[in-house]
């Protein structure tokens, strides 16, 4: 299970997730590069963030910081999950204001 520590993004997102054992395989996490690689689940160009192990304990934190869309999918088993609708996401960090 990925649990992703951002409903209104600020300017970060943590992801926790379990590591591989005899019943997960384990999840990855991409930076996938747009919305169309975000719908169809095509890592061609994505951009690995965190390998299997990288989600446990802590977990890892991703800075957001720019004011565009960011998709997020794993991209264990050939894109099993992500295909599946499973395991992605997108986040749009909140702009900051500054006076």
């Amino acid at each position: 299970m990925i649990i992703v520590f951002c409903l209104i993004c600020i300017n970060g997102a943590v992801f926790k997730y379990d590591p591989p054992s005899k019943t997960n395989s384990g999840y990855s996490v991409y930076l996938l590069p747009n919305l169309w690689s975000y719908i169809t689940c095509d890592f061609s160009k994505a951009k690995i963030l965190a390998s299997e192990t990288r989600g446990d304990g802590e977990g890892f934190k991703v800075e957001l910081n720019q004011w565009r869309p960011y998709y997020f999918a794993s991209g264990n088993k050939d894109g099993y999950n992500c295909k599946d609708g499973l395991m992605k996401l997108f986040a749009v960090p909140l702009p900051r204001w500054k006076y």
